[in-house]
């Protein structure tokens, strides 16, 4: 391989580590319809958000999670539909262990009951190029991780874009969404290698502290964007 035809892929992996934020393009297969604000949870939880003006109103008392959805279509073929359901199945369940431990909802006896309704959506499980490290900058250690992924052979990451809807139960009324991303960086050894439940297993807990989180920042912190 001529080394001219390399110049373009060293600069692909210049651009850093992928991002935890959705791009633009991301944001608007999943939403074009609302204005997202970039927004920031605890554990450098990053993401994009778009809250109703009027969620304030509501005062959601009970909470419910209602589903997990995987749209196909962004959905890597070597994410096989076994490992599909067992990511939904994981995900479903460690969604209502955290409601119960952060949001247990309570009774109300002298107003309305209002039950807001959780659900997440994954848009894309896909796998990219892992970005050449530091100590590959010199010469001979580009060239090296360059080749690699010409070939196929360089280590690769998983990255997951997903979505998180809250609405009103009675109404159905969307109250507020989350776009996010989650990256499991060099999990893949080669642009052929299978995506397991096992990969995809260390992404539930950021998932379900998403989803929960969102919730509660919509219900407790009553964050009015528009």
């Amino acid at each position: 391989m001529k080394l001219h035809y390399l110049y373009p892929l060293l600069a692909l992996f210049t651009v850093g580590c992928a991002s935890s934020i959705p791009n633009r393009e991301e944001v608007k297969s999943v939403d074009s319809q609302h204005y997202f604000v970039d927004s920031q949870f605890d554990d450098d939880m990053a993401g994009m958000s778009w809250v109703a003006k009027d969620s304030a109103s509501h005062h959601f008392n009970q909470f419910k999670f209602n589903s997990v959805e995987i749209k196909s279509s962004g959905i890597d073929k070597r994410v096989s539909k076994t490992v599909q359901k067992e990511f939904k199945a994981q995900i479903f369940t460690s969604m209502n262990a955290k409601l119960k431990h952060k949001l247990q909802g309570y009774e109300n006896k002298l107003l309305e009951n209002k039950m807001l309704d959780i659900s997440v959506t994954l848009y894309g499980i896909d796998d990219i190029p892992e970005d050449i490290r530091v100590t590959e900058f010199i010469p001979v250690g580009s060239i090296i991780g360059a080749i690699k992924y010409a070939v196929g052979t360089r280590d690769r990451s998983i990255r997951v874009l997903a979505s998180v809807d809250l609405k009103d139960h009675d109404s159905a009324e969307l109250v507020g969404r989350r776009i996010f991303v989650v990256n499991d960086n060099g999990v893949l050894e080669n642009d052929k290698s299978a995506i397991t439940i096992e990969m995809l297993d260390k992404n539930v807990d950021q998932i379900t502290k998403q989803a929960v989180d969102f919730a509660f920042e919509v219900t407790y912190l009553n964050t009015k964007q528009g």
